[in-house]
């Protein structure tokens, strides 16, 4: 174990199992961090490969880790809670341990959050797909049309639809640590699903929240061995985590407000998990599922959309195997929707090529057309260079001339007065002459 790093502004909570691969890249992204001032508090959930021992040379050079190895695997939720408790940021995050931040998410979340003194701060998200190594926008984390329109609200600010607001993961959200001591809420001790009721409940009751719309995370998505991928095996945690989070909304008196809310979120998300988890669980899922919503009293003016009101009606009206036929009958439906979409685009497609090759050919032609003038002009910028010269020079040879002349006006002007002055010599004699007689 580490020596833990002192007056952290952000503890970053990260549990680990099985992370050899590359919990390395992970943990980069974190220590590359712009905000330097953070403590990096690691579980190891006894990992069975090496990730201990990188994490363990990781934490030998930097005195910002703080490692704890757990005796035996106790999951992800009940990790998170141990990291929690050890904490001593000003604020928290809780990151898995396959997600990649921005170099600036730390600083840039934290800026925020102090700026507008917030008790929670979302960012955007974006998805990355480890099998095909490409991005994907993830907008429906945040859906800002259910959003106040304001910097810093209250979750009683989000008057309808309220789980539908955000994604019940805590990766992309910053966390004044204070705000959740304050409530007592710690992670569930889960398998699977085991982050929902922890960030649903802080929300619920969170009156401090900011939305910063940046895409600063990006979440790892099919990766061999991840326990999404094998759900079936905790099929039941989706119910421990709904009925955990309608309990906590009826203690705190909110079911007034959030009723409707929660039952469109409950039939939502169970219908999902339905219809992506296989084997023999599902007819288990299916029944405990059903059950729930049954003692939800759900009416059918409660459903914000037709939608949410079908996928009720299967669940509670339907066999688990008509369900599954209704499910196949709605997935080839969709499929020949894409099919139809993807014709109707990849027509699109072609008639867009013929219009860019028709633009591009016309561009060759304005190309050719511009550089034709170009040169023309450049013949004419040449004779006029010549033209300038040559009225230059005439004007030289202008002014010589003229200077010329004027001193050949100069001499003519002296030599007549020089004539008029010898011609009228012997006038003035005689007038002299007669002068002195008189």
């Amino acid at each position: 174990m580490s020596e833990r790093s002192s007056n952290a502004l952000v503890s970053v909570v990260m549990p680990v199992y099985d992370a050899a691969e590359y919990i390395s890249d992970t943990l980069n992204s974190i220590l590359s961090q712009s905000l330097k001032d953070i403590e990096v508090i690691i579980i190891d959930d006894n990992s069975a490969d090496d990730t201990l021992k990188l994490l363990q040379s990781f934490a030998a050079n930097d005195s910002r880790i703080h490692l704890v190895n757990n005796s035996h695997n106790i999951g992800a939720g009940a990790s998170r809670n141990i990291g929690l408790k050890i904490a001593s940021g000003e604020y928290i995050i809780f990151l898995d341990d396959d997600d990649y931040a921005d170099a600036n998410m730390l600083t840039r979340m934290y800026d925020h959050a102090v700026l507008l003194q917030a008790d929670v701060v979302i960012c955007r998200c974006q998805s990355f797909d480890l099998q095909t190594h490409s991005y994907a926008p993830m907008p429906w984390s945040v859906r800002v049309d259910l959003l106040p329109q304001k910097e810093l609200f209250s979750s009683d600010e989000i008057t309808h639809n309220f789980f539908s607001a955000f994604i019940w993961w805590p990766w992309d959200k910053l966390f004044r640590r204070q705000a959740i001591l304050d409530t007592g809420l710690q992670f569930q001790d889960l398998r699977t699903t085991n982050d929902l009721f922890f960030v649903s409940a802080f929300m619920l009751l969170a009156k401090k929240v900011a939305f910063l719309d940046e895409i600063l995370i990006s979440h790892s998505i099919n990766r061999s061995g991840s326990l999404s991928v094998t759900r079936e095996k905790s099929w039941h945690c989706a119910l421990d985590a709904l009925r955990a989070l309608y309990s906590f909304i009826d203690s705190q008196h909110l079911l007034p407000s959030r009723a409707s809310d929660f039952i469109n979120y409950a039939v939502t998300f169970l219908e999902w998990n339905l219809n992506t988890i296989s084997g023999p669980e599902f007819d288990s899922l299916f029944t405990a599922s059903r059950k729930f919503i049954t003692s939800l009293d759900i009416d059918d003016s409660d459903f914000y959309d037709d939608f949410i009101k079908a996928a009720h009606h299967r669940i509670i009206h339907l066999s688990p195997e008509e369900y599954l036929f209704s499910l196949k009958d709605r997935v080839l439906l969709e499929l020949e929707s894409c099919h139809s979409s993807t014709e109707k685009l990849q027509a699109s497609i072609a008639s867009q090529e013929q219009v860019l090759k028709a633009r591009e050919e016309e561009i060759d032609e304005l190309s050719t057309s511009v550089a034709e003038k170009k040169e023309r002009i450049d013949r004419l910028m040449e004779r006029n260079v010549y033209l300038e010269n040559e009225y230059q020079k005439q004007q030289e040879q202008l002014s010589k001339l003229q200077n010329e002349l004027n001193e050949a006006v100069q001499r003519y002007s002296a030599l007549i007065s020089s004539l008029s002055w010898k011609v009228t010599r012997p006038l003035r004699v005689i007038k002299a002459l007669i002068a002195r007689k008189m």
